[in-house]
């Protein structure tokens, strides 16, 4: 088969190496400029799906997708909305049959033969090109992307056993009693919680413990119940006190608890009844988790490992009036470190041989101390102002920001945390 290069050349245009661009670029221009004078001649200007389906009998998708691709903005975009060379090959072939088009089919097919050439020359082929048109554009990374999760997220619910429709967590930070740290309330709210694999264990929250500064050893149940109270004189009764009976069906199913060196697990277990709690609701508490008047630039509040696989991922995080004024929200996803060791979070903003190149957008939420509604989950600010009632905290004032995401990636750390644009030399996200 000839090459990208070659085709180019009988098309009379510029072969990619002469003309210092990548060959994808030519390959665009070449399809596009003999694609869009054959669709005016069969389906009109502008073109119409329905008229390419009535004149030369293209389904509706092929024909809804050539249609979409000549209103592309850029050629990148051009490219990546193009059927596959076979899609173009019928469409080729049911051009024949229109006298009308015979004289713009040797352009168009020459064309065709480059754009399969070039996959053909891409280890990975259209998935690699995507991929390259991505880093210059980014709905066509985002994108690809979705469709990335998407596949991940049915896999992966069928390796794990489980999985949950949605899946929030509210984290909230306020002055600690000394005046010196900041304390935290932790809600976490799973929403149509499904056991594919019978006898499959849930896990629920993983908690690892931050290491003393006098090297004592860190206690792994370095959390309380939202009340402040102590734990209980078990691990099965200690962990029952972090449900909340408010934000979940009725009646509660028995939790476990799994430690595991300075870690520890709050799970559903393998003998747990079916079907699930179509809602359930945890929270607990943190004390002294950071200072209240920093000394660096940015820090790590969270960094979340996703044990459930799930349909949308909404984390949410709040300040009390007065806490950090010039903080500004960030978030990072990256690689869990090497056989799964618990790694100092890297620096937010700075690149990073673990860092993932994720989609997170952060939308501001309303300050004050109505929290606000969250789509699709009716009871969620009632859940999040009961929580924050049996805390103490219910005069408090709120400024907070909220990230979601569709099908996130399980078993990828998210780092949340916040810089400080008082601070300077502060990183950007």
């Amino acid at each position: 088969m000839p090459s990208v290069t070659e085709l180019l050349t009988d098309l009379t245009l510029p072969a990619p190496e002469t003309a210092g661009e990548p060959p994808e670029a030519s390959v665009a221009v070449a399809l596009r400029e003999s694609l869009i004078p054959l669709l005016d001649t069969l389906a009109g200007q502008p073109p119409r799906p329905v008229r390419l389906m009535r004149r030369i009998g293209l389904d509706k998708s092929l024909a809804s997708r050539l249609v979409q691709a000549v209103k592309a903005e850029s050629d990148s975009q051009f490219l990546h909305l193009l059927p596959s060379p076979t899609g173009l090959r019928i469409l080729l072939e049911r051009s024949r049959q229109v006298p009308e088009a015979a004289e713009r089919l040797p352009v168009f097919e020459r064309a065709v033969e480059a754009f399969a050439a070039l996959l053909d020359a891409l280890p990975g082929g259209r998935q690699a090109l995507d991929a390259r048109l991505g880093e210059e554009l980014s709905s066509i990374r985002e994108r690809r992307e979705q469709m990335a999760r998407q596949a991940s997220f049915k896999a992966v619910s069928f390796l794990f056993g489980h999985y949950c429709e949605t899946l929030s967590t509210a984290i909230f930070l306020f002055p600690s009693p000394d005046g010196e740290r900041v304390d935290a309330v932790e809600v976490h709210r799973r929403i149509g919680l499904r056991r594919i694999t019978p006898g499959t264990p849930l896990p629920l929250l993983s908690l690892h413990a931050k290491p003393e500064a006098s090297g004592a050893p860190p206690d792994p149940l370095a959390v309380r119940p939202v009340d402040g109270g102590t734990p209980g004189a078990s691990d099965a009764e200690d962990a029952r006190r972090y449900f909340i009976a408010e934000g979940s069906s009725l009646p509660l199913p028995a939790l476990e608890v799994e430690r595991e060196g300075s870690s520890c697990t709050f799970l559903l277990g393998p003998q747990g009844s079916d079907p699930l709690p179509a809602r359930l609701t945890t929270a607990m508490r943190y004390s002294a988790i950071e200072p209240l008047h920093p000394a660096q630039p940015s820090t790590v509040v969270r960094n979340y490992m996703l044990n459930t696989p799930c349909q949308r991922l909404v984390r949410e995080i709040y300040l009390a009036d007065g806490v950090w004024p010039d903080a500004l929200p960030q978030v990072g996803f990256y690689l869990p470190g090497p056989t799964g060791a618990l790694l100092t979070p890297p620096v937010p903003g700075v690149p990073h041989y673990r860092r993932l190149n994720l989609s997170a957008p952060i939308e501001q939420l309303a300050a004050g101390a109505a929290l606000p509604p969250l789509a699709g989950i009716g009871d969620h600010a009632s859940v999040l102002t009961a929580v924050l009632r049996r805390a103490g905290l219910s005069g408090l004032a709120w400024r907070g920001w909220r990230c979601q995401t569709t099908y996130p990636v399980p078993l990828v750390e998210m780092q949340l945390g916040f810089r400080f644009a008082g601070h300077a030399g502060a990183p950007l996200a």
